[in-house]
């Protein structure tokens, strides 16, 4: 990881960029590019760990990010995972203690701006606007995860797989899919057991619903895998 000391341009271009600050004065838009640095990562880097001081935020430019805590058991909780235009920590910053709330780890190679905490907090008392499109983001957020929530303790653990397949894998009949996280990774984001989890995976290769080997997912009943997820 490497973080480039001096004010960069690729900075200021980036926040021009972005749909939170088309609105902002430019001087005011330069003050906080000049306190802000930019920032690149490689694979398997550490940007910042759970529970660490925040001090300031990230836009991921290039690359990808995952947020991630860890169990008593020392299996991974992936919390979800931050592409290109989305922010890391944002709103981290407008707590009385800003800390990390999880880890994030670099699972592809890319760079970003490390928008300093005081220098944003300051220029949202200056703009409602800016201090608005923050507030949504936050609204958006606590909906999304409150859906989860509902989702997670009013489904089955068949209805919660198949649906992460779908949505996370987006399959077409008989192709492989790609998960972005592993069977451990999925049984806890789904709140099961890993036993549980290899249970159904057996499960469904009996019904014909799937066909795995070497690492490979196919889904082979692509319908009977929606109405699963439908709870049907």
């Amino acid at each position: 990881m490497t973080i480039v000391n001096s004010p960069d341009p690729r900075v200021a271009e980036a926040l021009r960029g972005h749909a939170w600050f088309k609105d902002v004065c430019p001087p005011a838009l330069t003050r906080l590019a000049a306190a802000s640095r930019w920032l690149r990562f490689s694979v398997g880097d550490t940007l910042v760990s759970e529970g660490q001081p925040a001090t300031a935020c990230l836009l991921v430019c290039e690359g990808l990010l995952q947020g991630l805590r860890y169990t008593a058991e020392g299996d991974e909780k992936v919390f979800g995972q931050v592409g290109p235009g989305n922010w890391l920590s944002v709103l981290t910053l407008f707590e009385p203690q800003p800390r990390h709330l999880h880890s994030a780890l670099a699972k592809e190679a890319g760079a970003g701006c490390l928008i300093d905490g005081t220098a944003l907090r300051q220029l949202c008392l200056a703009d409602a606007a800016l201090a608005c499109r923050i507030l949504t983001h936050g609204a958006s957020l606590i909906h999304h995860h409150t859906d989860q929530i509902d989702w997670l303790t009013s489904s089955g653990a068949e209805q919660r797989l198949a649906e992460y397949i779908l949505r996370a894998g987006r399959p077409l009949a008989a192709q492989p899919v790609h998960l972005p996280l592993n069977h451990a990774q999925i049984a806890v984001k789904l709140g099961m057991r890993a036993e549980t989890l290899s249970r159904i995976f057996a499960k469904w290769r009996r019904e014909g619903y799937i066909a795995q080997g070497r690492g490979d997912l196919c889904v082979l009943r692509l319908e009977a895998l929606r109405r699963l997820a439908a709870g049907r």
